[in-house]
């Protein structure tokens, strides 16, 4: 296997690929890249390269990308600012040779209307993508789970309300342990999966009601989900004093996230909309197994804070 870089290698996300990787094949050619490398101290402490490299800086990226033939790109976190922080990393993997570029995207249906903020970020970096004459692979992660479960419906047990902007829409949540599996499997044989483009689901479709009849049933509390406006939704996160534009320099929420309401009202109406509304068995195509079900995590992960769900292997 050629060199791989994971660029957001400290993230939770780049953690679980990099040990699924390293327990695999302990002999594997990791390059670790991070803005803040001192997170990353046990790997370096077990000799994988770490190096610093920050979407804002293309000259830290050409060191950190070079000699590699495969990059993984996880998406950057700054909304509206992703685009030019890609393009420097796409350019940067130019200059260095990369080969192959597997690019951690949004689910859901990739089209200039969609209304969420996140996925018109996503929209163009696969364009540009798929113009920057590198093999690609898309991996198009839909909605954690975990949110589902820790912040959408833990929060609201008390209330025994969900109140969403989300309509009558479905979509399909997956596991984190389910997306780094088949982003694994992508790097450990990248030239199969040249030109590809993966929706990465959860195994079930479900409704707004569906979730609060699980989280009914695995909080052992009744929970009825209530369609608002996207007005009464955003002037909901206005009386909390959440802000409406994302900031990378926000304290984060209670959950350790950091949110801004023009995000979360967005990806409402996009599952409004029909945007979300897909399922595939890409899981299973790619890792050999089942994808585990909403219910399956709500109750692996009850009682925990969003930020410390561990991986559950």
């Amino acid at each position: 296997m050629s060199r791989i870089v994971i660029s957001g290698a400290s993230g939770d996300l780049g953690r679980r690929v990099t040990k699924l990787l390293l327990d695999e094949d302990p002999g594997v050619e990791l390059t670790l890249v991070t803005r803040t490398p001192e997170k990353l101290a046990d790997r370096v402490a077990q000799g994988v390269p770490v190096l610093k490299g920050d979407y804002t800086d293309p000259e830290s990226l050409d060191a950190a990308y070079k000699g590699a033939e495969t990059l993984f790109l996880i998406s950057g976190l700054n909304l509206g600012r992703r685009v030019s922080e890609h393009r420097n990393a796409i350019a940067a993997a130019q200059r260095a040779g990369i080969r192959h570029i597997v690019y951690l995207s949004v689910g859901g249906v990739e089209h200039p209307r969609n209304p969420a903020m996140s996925a018109k970020d996503h929209y163009q970096t696969e364009q540009d993508l798929r113009a920057a004459g590198i093999t690609f692979t898309f991996l198009r992660n839909h909605l954690y789970a975990e949110i589902v479960s820790n912040i959408w419906i833990a929060s609201v047990v008390e209330s025994g309300r969900l109140e969403m902007a989300c309509g009558q829409g479905s979509l399909s949540p997956v596991a984190k342990g389910d997306v780094a599996r088949s982003a694994a499997a992508v790097l450990r044989e990248s030239e199969r999966h040249a030109g590809a483009v993966y929706e990465i689901t959860g195994p079930e479709l479900l409704s707004m009601h569906d979730i609060v009849r699980i989280g009914s049933e695995v909080h052992g509390t009744p929970i009825t989900y209530v369609p608002l406006t996207e007005e009464e939704r955003l002037a909901f996160f206005d009386s909390v004093g959440l802000p409406r534009t994302y900031d990378p320099n926000m304290p984060p929420s209670s959950e350790g996230h950091m949110w801004a309401s023009d995000e979360l009202v967005t990806a409402d109406l996009a599952v409004a909309e029909g945007y979300q509304a897909l399922l595939s068995h890409h899981v299973k195509l790619l890792t050999g197994r089942e994808p585990e079900r909403l219910r399956t995590v709500m109750e692996r992960v009850k009682g925990v804070r969003y930020d410390q769900i561990e991986d559950e292997a």
